[in-house]
């Protein structure tokens, strides 16, 4: 019996130990997760700071350059636009070498998200985007840099993009059934000519350099701009402006760090959709699984963090300048309705201008050069037929 007894116990404080050791797995695992999802928010939050530091610094945020740029008055906008583009590209042939298998993960991702994406889709959502670009004198990303640094009215264009995300949310499974994916709007440029893609690559990148280097020369940036104090440093915190090919190189480095890091293109206009998703019961959500989606989920935090970081990063860069509150707004009824159309157009077409424009391009999907292209057409089209018939400039 008493055998027995000591038989029954070392077996239950066997069982014990196994208990207790698969519980400690188990505790190990989840302080690692813990770990990894603090590093991750950290980051996130320091490239946001960044984003919204160095774009408020190349002073494209401000409404009369983006509406300048529209009617070629002005290429602050375009060479740091370009400039971005070229250093996220470059990035992205870099990571291609020496992180491939996590490239190739966020490479894929974004496939996916465009093959539920038609041409037609996608082109209109560019189109819509850049009316509201002219209009609100901004882009999804940029509102928050507006924001940070004081521009007035700037909440009003937040208040319209918010009413975008809420809008197309509860609309968007009506607006994608109105038309079929197509499988060019996925393929990237170099899968559709059928060239190698270190080729195009390297093509692209000395086809961007080369029109920001000719812009630079025919329209040299400091006559771009009105310096409001010339006695501050060229290039360092407390500038009252970057270079905005400096600027612009600075901005497209932060794709690279996103990329290894985060394995995560940049972009923003997801965050509005976030943001309404937060004001429903869950009851509710139910009858829209568009809006559900971006319910829960630390990605989706993320890109509120993001933004929120975008707005601290301008709010210190403004202050250092010395230019807070500084930038000339728009009239408020532009500001709301240039805010929803940016937004709704951002979403309709699955990106924004740094999502499609600056990532979805530098990956080279068709999808995103064709939204980007649309953006700045209709952008430039109405600039042209407000300048011309004294429409709001």
């Amino acid at each position: 019996m008493d055998e027995l007894n000591e038989l029954r116990k070392r077996n239950f404080n066997d069982g014990e130990n196994v208990t207790n050791k698969e519980e400690a797995q188990q505790q190990k695992k989840n302080n690692e997760n813990e770990n990894k999802d603090l590093k991750i928010i950290i980051i996130s939050s320091i490239l946001g700071f960044l984003f919204g530091f160095i774009l408020e610094k190349s002073k494209v945020y401000e409404p009369k350059f983006i509406r300048q740029q529209m009617i070629f008055n002005k290429f602050l906008m375009m060479k740091m636009f370009f400039s971005a583009l070229a250093t996220s590209s470059l990035s992205i042939f870099i990571l291609n070498l020496i992180a491939k298998e996590r490239y190739n993960k966020v490479f894929e991702s974004y496939r996916t998200m465009l093959k539920s994406k038609s041409i037609l889709i996608v082109c209109a959502g560019g189109l819509i985007l850049g009316l509201g670009m002219t209009i609100g004198g901004s882009c999804p990303g940029m509102v928050f840099v507006q924001l940070g640094a004081g521009v007035n009215y700037s909440y009003l264009t937040l208040v319209g993009g918010l009413l975008a995300g809420l809008f197309h949310g509860l609309l968007n499974s009506y607006l994608t059934a109105s038309s079929k994916p197509d499988a060019v709007t996925s393929k990237t440029l170099f899968e559709l000519i059928k060239v190698n893609a270190i080729i195009v690559r390297i093509l692209f990148i000395v086809l961007l350099a080369a029109g920001v280097a000719l812009m630079e020369i025919f329209v040299p940036w400091k006559k771009d701009y009105s310096f409001r104090d010339n006695t501050r440093p060229f290039f360092s915190v407390t500038s009252e402006v970057w270079q905005p090919i400096i600027g612009g190189c600075c901005l497209g480095s932060l794709q690279f760090f996103s990329l290894l890091l985060l394995s995560k293109s940049l972009g923003s206009s997801s965050s509005f959709t976030t943001a309404v998703s937060l004001i429903f019961p869950f009851k509710i959500l139910e009858k829209f699984p568009y809006l559900k989606k971006f319910r829960f989920g630390l990605n989706n935090y993320l890109s509120l963090l993001f933004v929120l970081s975008v707005f601290g990063g301008s709010m210190a860069s403004s202050f250092l300048g010395g230019v807070f509150n500084k930038a000339q707004p728009v009239h408020p009824y532009n500001a709301v309705l240039g805010g929803f159309l940016l937004v709704f157009g951002a979403r309709l077409a699955g990106g924004c201008n740094t999502g499609h424009g600056i990532s979805g391009t530098s990956h080279l999907f068709i999808g995103s050069i064709v939204a980007m292209m649309s953006m700045f057409a209709s952008g430039i089209l109405l600039g042209f037929f407000a300048r011309t018939n004294d429409f709001f400039f």
